[in-house]
């Protein structure tokens, strides 16, 4: 057992990031971590083995202390960890020698090693990345090897943080499956910190943090069933659930199926004309574009293969582009080009018109923003003032307005300059380094804007902030091009959408064509928005109302034959 037992501590020149926490964490629980950005959830996952030490207060591994450091290795081996960022903890030269090199430093015997690896390799899928420097592959395919990593090592608890947000659906079903199976098979705790509603509800049990405090300690039907409580907190319900508050249901359903069932047996109490979709966007012309664009890695060596070929896409001005598919497809390589951070191998990229190639890269850069995938990659300044100011500043901007753009864009990621300003970046928690890396983008004013996973790790709050910032850019005639694989923010916030498997656009075209498409499932290895899959649902049950809503809200309205009740 795991004892946390009045655990405080603070960061200097912080605010207090843990206050007298207290918890047990038993063999073979389901846990949710949760909590809005800022709140203490990895604060408090790297104090269980020792990474961090408390200031106030211990914790008990299998009743070692982690502050005694002849305890340390014990508590390691007891405790695994996957971080937030995976680059933080792969040293391996191919993904093979990786999932190895905890289990020798277990002192395993070679062929026990061995066995561990195949049967790693296999449950994770990474057969054919065996010999694959992990360096070399997309984010999400490197956060599936550092879990593998842990996974192999068999800890008795395993901590989470974050380390979903990155994978696409099909990836994290495929975890959350193995996780299942190591809880029942050997008896491993699994501490999950997360911001999806819907991963949270699957768990047995969930802590809530707020202000570095212990809020919520319970089941999630207890903690789901009140809901402006949870929104309170800065967290959000399951799509099922918000859905069944707002019809009134009598249960508070945390699955869709379930929900689907319920509303299966409702018979229409009025039959309106049918459900009318919001009008698309007129025609604009076109911003960006790519021309039989291709880049082939490694051209000269005997590694050589394609990232992308063959692209033709067209990128209307005004619009929200998202680029969706499985990890590994080449969406980020694709959105590397439209700033020329990639140059292409064959085929051009257009930005108004003109090809980039033939302009200065940094004024390309100027006028299309890219926030990376992991915002530690571009904080480096001693404060987060500063980190915003360094692109207007490089660019010649006027101090006065170079000042003014560092508080408006802080704001707009609601990180007001008085409190986040002074700080360190490297300080702050996931989620907010993630903010700053946006604001430090918007703070040269692009003409458009590449996101690549800008709400991976962000609470609900942050993230609908984001959201209306988005699409207020987009009001402005400014083009985003956004890579996620959370198709519930596709839904809400995409004008068009472009397909990639394998390195080319199988399909593209207006957000609600592509999403509702028959077989964007097969074709895109994904799963689509919640109202999508529930449209499903129904038609399969003998519903068959008409029309394809994407978000929440478009489904409450699309639902109306069904009730009378309409939002509350």
């Amino acid at each position: 057992m795991i004892r946390v037992e009045k655990l405080s501590l603070s960061y200097r020149g912080e605010p207090p990031a843990l206050h007298s926490i207290d918890l047990h964490i038993r063999p073979g629980e389901n846990i949710a971590l949760i909590g809005a950005n800022g709140s203490g959830k990895t604060t408090l996952a790297r104090c269980l083995n020792g990474l961090q030490q408390p200031q106030a207060g211990r914790v008990l591994v299998n009743g070692m202390d982690t502050s005694d450091p002849t305890q340390l290795r014990s508590i390691r081996q007891l405790v695994g960890m996957v971080l937030q960022n995976p680059d933080d903890q792969l040293v391996g030269t191919t993904v093979a020698d990786e999932l190895a090199f905890g289990l020798e430093n277990l002192a395993l015997a070679s062929d026990e090693i061995h066995r561990r690896v195949e049967e790693t390799l296999a449950a994770f899928d990474l057969e054919t990345y065996r010999r694959s420097p992990p360096d070399r592959l997309s984010g999400g395919e490197k956060q599936r090897v550092a879990i593998a990593a842990v996974v192999a090592m068999r800890p008795r608890y395993l901590v989470l943080d974050e380390s979903t947000a990155l994978l696409d659906p099909g990836e994290r079903h495929q975890v959350a499956e193995l996780l299942q199976r190591l809880r029942t098979a050997y008896d491993i705790a699994t501490i999950l910190i997360t911001q999806s509603p819907e991963e949270a509800a699957r768990a047995d049990r969930i802590i809530v943090l707020q202000a570095g405090r212990v809020h919520t300690d319970g089941p999630p039907a207890a903690l789901f069933a009140d809901p402006p409580k949870l929104r309170a907190l800065g967290l959000d319900l399951p799509f099922a659930s918000a859905l069944a508050a707002h019809l009134s249901l009598a249960d508070n359903h945390l699955e869709l199926a379930a929900l689907s069932d319920a509303l299966a047996v409702l018979k229409p109490q009025t039959y309106p004309e049918s459900w009318t979709p919001p009008s698309p966007p007129p025609p604009a012309p076109s911003k960006l574009a790519a021309e039989g664009l291709a880049h082939l890695y490694d051209e000269h060596l005997p590694t050589r293969r394609y990232g992308i070929r063959d692209i033709d896409l067209d990128i209307p001005s005004g619009s929200i582009l998202a680029l969706v598919g499985t990890n590994g497809v080449g969406k980020t390589t694709l959105a590397q080009h439209f700033n020329a951070l990639l140059n292409p191998s064959h085929g051009r990229v257009l930005l108004d018109g003109c090809d980039i190639g033939s302009q200065p890269p940094a004024r390309v850069r100027q006028r299309v923003g890219l926030a990376f995938q992991f915002p530690e990659l571009q904080l480096f300044a001693e404060s987060v003032a500063e980190d915003v100011a360094f692109g207007p500043r490089n660019l010649g901007f006027a101090p006065e307005r170079v000042e003014r753009l560092v508080a408006n864009t802080l704001a707009m990621v609601g990180m007001p300059l008085e409190e986040f300003g002074p700080r360190q970046p490297l300080s702050l928690s996931g989620g907010e380094r993630r903010s700053v890396a946006l604001a430090g983008v918007l703070a040269m004013d692009p003409e458009v804007l590449v996101l690549d996973e800008p709400t991976a790790g962000l609470d609900p709050q942050t993230t609908a902030r984001l959201c209306q910032l988005f699409a207020e850019l987009s009001s402005q005639s400014r083009t985003l091009v956004l890579i996620s694989h959370d198709m519930e923010l596709v839904g809400r916030l995409a004008t068009h959408v472009a397909v990639l498997r394998q390195g080319r656009i199988e399909l593209q075209g207006p957000a609600r064509a592509v999403l509702a498409h028959p077989e964007f499932e097969s074709i895109s290895g994904l799963v689509p928005p919640m109202a999508v899959q529930l449209a499903r649902h129904l038609r399969q049950r003998g519903l068959a109302l008409a029309g394809a809503p994407l978000t929440l809200d478009e489904t409450i309205d699309w639902l109306a034959p069904l009730t009378s009740l309409t939002h509350v």
